[in-house]
């Protein structure tokens, strides 16, 4: 069972959401929800995690009560507890909620340690409840054994008397799972799985129970039962079923169902001839087929008391010839695939036998395919197939009671083409209007809206009807449409399939057709230069073929390959060009596969073999192909892909994951990392709709994700979001969205792509800076000014009669503590006080040092004068539990002064002052107690002349140096890092910086090389008088070491050395040289490897520095060092980007890349720009190549909106060029764009021109 350590809060209230996360967040994992239905996805996705539910009953899109219902319904109430959270305390809103399952109600307002102290409850009870059950599960599983050994020992009873072996049950069980895994995988609507067969199986064995019941003599008889004794023997399936009903008080009633099923259906027959029922079809139970299928087969290949053994292969032979009685075609498929298991088995457990137990893992996983042979369901499809090709006729699969149809098999693209309607009524029109000749319209209508319903009531079977089709020249051709129903044992359902065949009219000019057809494969030859007509036979044995093909004679050709054109295909294609063409003629008659030949002189070239399945006059297939030399353009496109490959490799190198965004179906397109990095399929349909409601997002940035939607949607053109998401365990990690909309030519937004970058390591790096800045480096209470920052805050955006205390306390003769004592036993103390002050807050208050020995404190909310006293009386109480632990002689108490809001003032300044101005009064009163001001006191405080100073204005002395640097230096060097454009001034300000501040010599950055053999000075800032050394530091080798540098950093990769003497010898010769006496270097790691490090220098002494010192430049060096490792991975990539520039640079074609909608050229090589001088990047290329303003009538490109790459020759009357252009669809920029190759070939065509002219 996996560790359950997450709670799941859902509330729509984000500051209830926050008290919540304030009482667990140091326990368990949190995951939150504003809204039913974003609790019911997170629960979905993590309840294996997930201990505890608290849950609001009032939200918006699904209330707390509907969320109870479908974890009911669900059964997931049974593994998440859920305890209610709400303002409603009627008893009819906790009855409700209690009937629904809920495990606890809470009323709100709560107090907090009360919810803690019930929630932990809780979650015990279920841990020790999913405890039990596993307990229970256990002890079942050893119930279901023992019941086996009972059902095998009943069985073999039942074989005894009956003169059989007890090898027989185990057989039939062994037999009947191996049937069923085989049924499993090839025919997945009897919805099977590993459990059901395992127990299909066992109780396969009481499939003969009723035997018990029969007379020995007639059990037992040696020769043919009589008319009136076989009826008799019938009775045992009716018999067995009583002695099963007897059995209901079993505990696994689907164990005893099946084997009722089998009992009683074992010898039904599928054409409905078996008894005793006389079931037909599949209204026998799948487990009753598989077991009379295996209880034949063993009858059969085993000796009985009235027959003996017969061989295997006839016994298979006979089941599937219908002699043992009919069975379900697809269950014999499946019979005949594991024949070979079954046979095996038999052997294996034959009567006198008895072998090890068998394990069946060697036959397959139950949802697995086998041994790689074919599947039933793939042998059928392949007769199913066949068949369409032999008929060549267009067929489709239409379901006329849904209207949901599919073209199957179309070798007339006319009719496929038109089979895209929303609706079958519309596809008919379409098809109507289109195809059928207008003087037949009108029947054909009447065909459909009469004929077919007519069809179906009347039960037939097939009925045809001719009419009249125009062809692609509107002449007419005849067709004939014939319907043909497909589930004949259900008359109400209306499955069929529809057939256009076409009607061959006679052809009396056969011999002009000959000489037409001969001229047009004349002209095809000269433009196409290679035409094959071959047979679809293993060898593709050649019919007829242009003399010349590939560099050969037609002699040549039979004498060498003996016209098996696979031959001249190169043995690694063969396979592959097989597959290719079995694929799309199935799909329909045309073909277009790509292979390599080779030709006379033995080289190998690529081949682009485009055709159509035909027949000759006797009906055998054969294919017209013909032959065009791709040869330069693979060879262009393989370079393209290999520069294209290691662009995509360094892509593939970061965790930042890319979309598309299509505003009008609303969908979006993830990069394939998506699920690898957060473990479930990503938002794709209803996207604007549904992530920013119901997804994995933190609810808090919700609504931020959906303006930036809804700011898209509306035009904006560029958009950044950061951003919170679980991943696969449920953890919310940070996230950068980086989106750029893409608009159409109407100017409206249709598009935004983008990018989703993990900054989760940033983003917590910065929130530990942020944290230790506004944390009291010994308490980890808020310091002073971060808990000013955010009174002031409060109490401005505080609610209409929604109030608050502030409290001062001090500590009464801390003094003495720390003189007797001293200061680290008074640091302990104060980390023990700050500790009971933060249990005896809420999360939501706000804690505070504010001296050495001061602490303040807000309550916020209802804040009423009884309270406020109850909770001053916890604060003495807490300091008096402190006391208890320490010495007897150490006596210490506190005084603390409350100033309540709004009574006493509206903002911190005066709130503050007067709360100083009772603990003032508390002193004088004699100490260890509190008071709450009023005006009198101002009066005693100012009469007496002895005011205190404000301690609002008192520093920590401990925490001077540290405060400074932490409430100033990280947030600096962090904001510069962050908003500079330019990284190299951004580390250079960074380190100037820290040196200024530190007051060191020298701030330094070593880099290694990419081998990691060497280093190198890549940033450095030197004080004034110092002299650089980062001109002599390049290239420098830890050879030179007699000790791995690395191993000098300790496992927090810090380096620290007050005196350098203490090092290696040769480390210490190079660091006098440099006139180092003192240095602090902080490692540079990337995911664990030592990439360099960050570094200061002290030449003028020995420098101390203290641990805060030391924290501080370590997180300044991790900051540098994720901002640098990003910034030379994107050096990287843009370095390779203009290796890949070259690379189609130096190329000897024609090479520009086009966006697809704009025109407008984004990429130009050398050679084009030497080509079209003119031609400038964000010109179209229609214009910068043609000189024209509309786009080419005649253009590649457009050939690639369907297709991913597409040839054909292009004359350019402005450059007076031929070239072949190869167009292909790829992504530039994160736009779809047209790459095109265009290779010169002009003086072939000049060629051809002059020999034609002769």
């Amino acid at each position: 069972m996996r560790q359950r350590d997450t709670i799941l809060i859902v509330d729509d209230m984000e500051i209830n959401r926050v008290i919540l996360d304030g009482l667990f967040q140091e326990e368990y994992h949190l995951l939150e929800a504003e809204n039913g239905e974003q609790a019911l996805l997170l629960l979905r996705q993590y309840h294996e995690n997930i201990a505890i539910m608290l849950l609001d009953v009032v939200m918006p899109v699904m209330d707390g009560y509907k969320v109870l219902q479908e974890m009911g319904a669900n059964g997931l109430l049974d593994e998440v507890p859920v305890v209610v959270i709400t303002a409603d305390n009627s008893l009819e809103g906790e009855l409700r909620a209690f009937d629904l399952g809920a495990s606890d109600i809470i009323v709100k307002p709560f107090e907090p340690h009360v919810v803690k102290r019930r929630v932990h409850n809780i979650i015990e009870l279920y841990l020790h409840k999913h405890n039990l059950e596993d307990m229970v599960e256990q002890q079942a599983q050893k119930l279901r054994e023992s019941n086996d050994v009972l059902v095998d020992a009943l069985s073999s009873v039942i074989e005894y008397r009956s003169l059989e072996s007890g090898q027989h049950i185990k057989r039939i069980r062994l037999l009947t799972q191996v049937l069923l895994e085989e049924v499993c995988r090839n025919c997945p609507e009897y919805g099977l799985d590993k459990k059901k067969i395992e127990v299909i199986a066992s109780a396969s064995a009481l499939h003969d129970i009723g035997k018990i019941a029969i007379e020995d003599k007639i059990l037992n008889k040696p020769g043919r039962l009589t008319a009136e004794e076989f009826e008799i023997m019938k009775t045992h399936t009716l018999r067995g079923c009583q002695i099963l009903e007897g059995l209901e008080r079993m505990s696994d009633k689907g164990y005893l169902e099946y084997a009722y099923n089998i009992c009683r259906y074992h010898h039904e027959r599928w054409d409905g001839r078996g008894y005793p029922d006389g079931l037909y079809g599949d209204a026998i139970p799948i487990c009753a087929q598989a077991v009379s299928i295996v209880d034949a087969y063993d009858a059969l290949t085993s000796d009985r008391v009235y027959k003996k053994a017969i061989p295997h292969e006839q016994a298979f032979n006979m089941i599937l010839n219908g002699e043992c009685g009919c069975f379900s075609s697809r269950l014999l498929d499946c019979f005949k695939n594991v024949e070979p298991q079954l046979a095996d088995l038999c052997k294996r457990y034959r009567d006198g036998n008895v072998p090890a137990p068998a394990k069946l893992s060697h036959h397959g996983s139950v949802l697995g395919v086998g041994d790689g042979s074919l599947s039933a369901l793939q042998l059928e499809q392949m007769k199913y197939f066949a068949m369409l090709r032999y008929v060549d006729t267009t067929v489709a699969e239409v379901d006329f009671s849904t209207g949901s149809y599919h073209v199957v098999y179309a070798p007339d693209e006319r009719i496929k083409k038109l089979f895209q309607g929303e609706c079958l009524e519309a596809v008919a029109e379409c098809c109507i209007n289109d195809l059928v000749v207008p003087e037949e319209q009108d029947n054909v209508r009447r065909i459909w809206k009469t004929e077919i319903p007519r069809f179906f009531e009347e039960g037939m079977l097939k009925q045809s009807w001719k009419y009249r089709l125009k062809d692609e020249h509107r002449s007419e051709e005849w067709y004939e449409l014939t319907l043909l129903r497909v589930d004949i044992e259900h008359p109400r359902r209306r499955k069929a399939l529809l057939l256009w065949r076409h009607m061959e009219p006679l052809q009396p000019e056969a011999d002009s057709d000959e000489n037409r057809l001969r001229e047009d494969r004349r002209v095809l030859h000269n433009i196409l230069k290679g035409i094959l007509r071959c047979r679809n036979d293993r060898w593709f044995t050649m019919i007829d073929v242009d003399e010349g093909f590939l560099g050969y004679t037609r002699q040549e050709i039979k004498q060498r390959f003996n016209d098996c054109y696979i031959e001249m295909i190169r043995p690694d294609d063969r396979e592959r060009m097989r597959r290719e063409l079995t694929e799309q003629i199935n799909r329909g008659g045309e073909y277009e596969v790509e292979y390599r030949v080779e030709d006379r002189s033995g080289r190998s070239i690529w081949m682009l073999d485009k055709g159509r399945l035909m027949y000759d006059n006797e009906g055998r297939e054969y294919f017209y192909s013909v032959i065009i030399d791709i040869d330069q353009t693979k060879h262009a496109q393989e370079e393209l892909r290999l520069g294209l490959e290691r662009y995509k490799i360094v892509m593939e190198q970061t965790n930042d994951i890319f979309f598309e965004w299509d505003i009008g179906s609303d969908t979006v397109v993830y990069s394939i990392n998506w699920k690898a990095k957060f473990g479930y399929d990503p938002i794709s349909e209803q996207a604007s709709v549904r992530i920013p409601k119901i997804s994995h997002l933190y609810p808090e940035d919700m609504a931020p994700f959906g303006h930036l939607i809804e700011e898209i949607r509306d035009g904006r053109r560029y958009g950044e979001l950061e951003f919170r998401v679980s991943d696969s365990k449920g953890r919310y990690q940070w996230c950068k969205l980086r989106a750029t909309t893409q608009f159409d030519d109407q100017g409206q937004p249709c598009k935004a792509v983008g990018i989703v970058i993990d900054i989760n390591d940033e983003k917590l790096a910065a929130q530990e800076l942020k944290a230790r800045a506004e944390r009291d480096t010994l308490t980890r209470l808020y310091n002073k000014e971060s808990a000013r920052q955010r009174i002031e805050h409060l109490l401005v955006n505080r609610e209409e009669g929604e109030g608050a205390a502030l409290f001062v306390i001090d500590i009464d003769n801390f003094k003495m503590v720390n003189d007797q004592y001293g200061h680290m036993f008074g640091d302990a103390v104060l980390t023990k006080i700050a500790g009971q002050l933060s249990r005896l807050f809420r999360s939501s208050d706000i804690v505070s040092r504010i001296g050495g020995d001061e602490f303040m404190a807000l309550l916020q909310g209802v804040v009423n004068e009884q309270r406020v006293k109850s909770v001053a009386g916890r604060l003495i109480e807490c300091f008096e539990r402190v006391l208890e632990e320490l010495p007897k002689d150490c006596c210490i108490t506190c005084s603390i002064g409350i100033a309540v809001c709004p009574r006493d003032g509206e903002n911190f300044q005066t709130l503050f002052r007067r709360a100083d101005v009772a603990l003032y009064q508390a002193k004088a009163c004699g100490k260890k107690q509190y008071q709450i001001y009023d005006q009198s006191m101002e009066d005693k405080a100012f009469g007496q002349g002895a005011g205190r100073k404000a301690t609002v204005n008192t520093t920590i002395e401990s925490e001077q140096n540290g405060d400074m640097m932490l409430n100033d230096l990280l947030p600096r060097a962090f904001n510069i890092l962050s908003k500079s454009e330019k990284m190299d001034k951004a580390v250079e300000s960074v380190l100037e910086l820290l040196g200024e501040r530190l007051q060191v010599s020298r701030a330094y950055v070593f880099e290694n090389s990419e081998d990691g053999t060497c280093y190198s000075n890549t940033f450095e800032w030197c004080a004034r008088g110092i002299r650089s050394q980062k001109d002599l530091l390049q290239g420098c080798s830890y050879a030179e070491f007699s000790t791995d540098y690395q191993s000098c950093f300790n496992e927090s990769g810090i380096l620290y050395c007050d005196d350098i003497g203490q090092l290696p010898g040769d480390i210490q010769k190079r660091l006098k040289q440099r006139g180092v006496k003192s240095m602090l270097q902080c490692a540079i790691r990337d995911n664990g490897v030592f990439k360099g490090w960050v570094g200061f220098d002290d030449c003028t002494s020995h420098c101390l520095w203290t641990i805060s010192q030391i924290e501080v430049l370590s997180f300044v060096s991790e900051l540098l060092s994720l901002f640098l490792l990003k910034q030379r991975a994107q050096d990287s990539a843009v370095d390779l980007a203009e290796d890949l520039r070259t690379i189609l640079d130096h190329q000897n074609s024609w090479i520009y890349v086009v966006d697809m909608e704009s025109h407008e050229l984004l990429f130009i090589n050398d050679k084009t720009y030497r080509l079209a001088p003119d031609s400038r990047l964000g010109m179209s290329c229609h214009e910068a190549f043609f000189k024209n303003d509309k786009p080419c009538q005649r253009c590649p490109m457009k050939q690639v909106e369907d297709k991913i790459n597409y040839t054909m020759e292009v004359y350019n009357p402005v450059l007076k060029v031929w070239s072949s252009a190869d167009a292909s669809r790829i992504h530039w920029g994160g736009k779809d764009a047209c790459l095109l190759c265009c290779h010169d070939i002009t003086c072939y065509k000049k060629a051809e021109e002059n020999s034609a002219n002769q």
